[in-house]
């Protein structure tokens, strides 16, 4: 059962009116998207939702694969729709490139149909269709197809849900781990030389001291955008090598907060941040070829 008003209940007796799906991506790491499957733009809840017109993108539900599959009990629901670019650009690239920068990787996507008596006519209001996570993306020379499950996907989890390994089960900086990444962050700035996977920075931190930590840019093109660091050097300047390039190289002066990194090992965890307390490690278990 799906929530209506009572006028888009009337619209919709009437049987006269125009449709149009609506597509809003949350990223992950901030930024919304709204796009517009109907032929223009379609102005909404305070945001236009954009439709492809000359330069696109141009979704597509009407292909054979294109489909929505809701199923009763808690099996996965899925949806699956293409995208032809176009010339359109994502946070300054090129739609395709930025599939493949992994811009879409792990968002949220809520689609909407908009029932209209006139086209952009939206006072009816709008019913949601689907709600779920981006959780394949096959990105071709000409298109692009999204798979998405719905939140159902996230009840498949491995019971029990702690394992004995050496390394922590905690999540750096989650309610068990009790720090605070608020005390182990600091502001920085990209300076020249850097690319979309080296920023050159002014930190002067310790080398390996924000290893698998996270930096996300609070100015310039990357604004809000977080990558994960593979590894820090100091130096003149210092370098954050991350795992995932940016879509958009950081010009000098962009800023940036950067946390530190925890490889979840009992020595890093006592010498970095003094929280052996809370450590859930077992880096005595054996291993298989020993254990009796």
């Amino acid at each position: 059962m799906k929530a209506a008003s009572t006028a888009l209940i009337n619209l919709l007796a009437s049987r006269q009116f125009y449709s149009a799906d609506l597509y809003q991506f949350s990223l992950v790491g901030g930024g919304q998207l709204y796009y517009c499957g109907g032929d223009t733009d379609i102005v909404w809840d305070g945001f236009t939702w954009t439709a492809g017109g000359t330069i696109g993108p141009y979704f597509d539900r009407k292909d054979n694969k294109a489909k929505c599959h809701w199923k009763v009990g808690v099996e996965v629901d899925t949806l699956v729709f293409d995208v032809l670019p176009g010339t359109s650009t994502v946070i300054g690239s090129p739609f395709l490139s930025a599939v493949r920068q992994g811009v879409f990787d792990g968002a949220e996507l809520t689609l909407y149909r908009a029932f209209m008596p006139t086209y952009g006519n939206v006072a009816a209001g709008t019913v949601i269709m689907f709600v779920g996570r981006v959780a394949e993306i096959d990105g071709g020379r000409a298109i692009a197809t999204f798979s998405v499950n719905s939140h159902l996907e996230l009840l498949n989890l491995n019971m029990p849900r702690n394992l004995y390994q050496s390394g922590c089960v905690n999540t750096l900086y989650d309610n068990a781990c009790t720090l605070s990444s608020a005390n182990y962050s600091v502001t920085g700035s990209a300076t020249t030389g850097s690319t979309t996977s080296v920023i050159n920075t002014t930190l002067t931190q310790a080398t390996g001291y924000f290893d698998l930590g996270v930096v996300t840019f609070t100015s310039g093109a990357n604004n809000g955008l977080s990558r994960t660091i593979k590894n820090y050097i100091q130096g003149l300047p210092g370098t954050l090598s991350l795992i995932l390039p940016l879509p958009v190289v950081p010009s000098i002066g962009d800023t940036f907060l950067v946390a530190a990194g925890c490889d979840k090992q009992q020595t890093t965890c006592q010498s970095k941040f003094s929280n052996l307390a809370n450590f859930r490690g077992f880096p005595y278990v054996p291993e298989n070829s020993t254990a009796v």
